[in-house]
């Protein structure tokens, strides 16, 4: 009877080969929004942790750890060398380090910049050995800030080459972007309710070789919540180089780990990781 299953199974699988074929597609396209979200976090992270650094080194003369911030937890040691020009800012987390978020991290972010108070601003980000949850990051980072005193918001430029070396033997995949990204220091002292607002074109090159672009709008930016650790809203257009079309919608400010991917006007909701 088990044989008379299976064999029924595979003639239904071969008479409906489009279906086949639609389904895998769906799982790509599923996968891809997945390694690219979890990219697009861990980038957000790392921009967040650098700013909470330099805001624990105020006065960019002395080394600093803390117990009480969103990210980072005593077992991260950061330095900064003045007597160098562009400074040499460091944050690094040694063999294991868990932070207040809950991710492990090990290796360190070196930043390098003229001036980290004074703005425009242009801060360099590398990365040596550096890996977060598995994810080992590679590469560069250029950023540009200016900053409104008077609205309290911060706003850069961000040129990103990165190199993503996916855990359990995924692969590596590739990113390249330039992007516009305002951060909302929305209480003042108070790091959990920060915002990253991030818009701006992405290319990112999956482990399968297949080539993708993603483009976010102005008008409706993917929005990363400091106090859940997670895309909360906006949408993200994507075309691949085998001409695949879809959306990935983050939804409207709830914290939570799902996303609703559009296909051919078809939708289904899509967990992050």
């Amino acid at each position: 009877m088990l044989k008379i299953f299976f064999a029924l199974s595979l003639i239904f699988v071969l008479s409906n080969s489009c279906q086949k074929r639609d389904l895998q597609a769906t799982i790509d396209e599923v996968i891809l929004s997945q390694q690219d979200t979890q990219t697009e976090e861990v980038l957000s992270d790392v921009d967040l942790i650098v700013d909470e650094a330099v805001t624990q080194n105020a006065t960019l003369l002395k080394a600093g750890t803390t117990g009480s911030s969103p990210y980072l937890t005593s077992c991260a040691i950061i330095t900064l060398n003045t007597k160098v020009s562009p400074q040499v800012l460091t944050i690094d987390f040694g063999t294991s380090c868990t932070g207040n978020d809950g991710k492990v991290r090990s290796g360190k972010i070196i930043v390098t910049s003229v001036a980290f108070n004074s703005f425009p601003s242009v801060r360099n980000k590398t990365f040596d050995t550096y890996i977060v949850d598995g994810k080992k990051i590679e590469g560069t980072v250029t950023k540009t800030i200016q900053k409104d005193n008077v609205n309290n918001i911060r706003t850069a430029t961000i040129q990103e080459d990165i190199t993503i070396n996916l855990p359990n033997n995924e692969g590596t995949a590739h990113r390249v972007a330039n992007l516009t990204r305002q951060y909302l220091l929305n209480s003042l002292g108070v790091q959990d309710d920060n915002q990253v607002k991030t818009f701006g074109t992405v290319e990112f090159t999956r482990v399968t070789g297949i080539k993708v672009t993603k483009t976010v709008t102005s008008g409706n930016p993917l929005v990363y919540s400091a106090s859940c650790h997670h895309m909360i809203s906006g949408v993200v257009s994507i075309t691949t180089s085998t001409g695949h079309i879809w959306s990935v919608d983050f939804g409207n400010g709830e914290c939570d780990n799902m996303a609703i991917l559009t296909i051919n006007g078809k939708s289904k909701e899509i967990t992050i990781r």
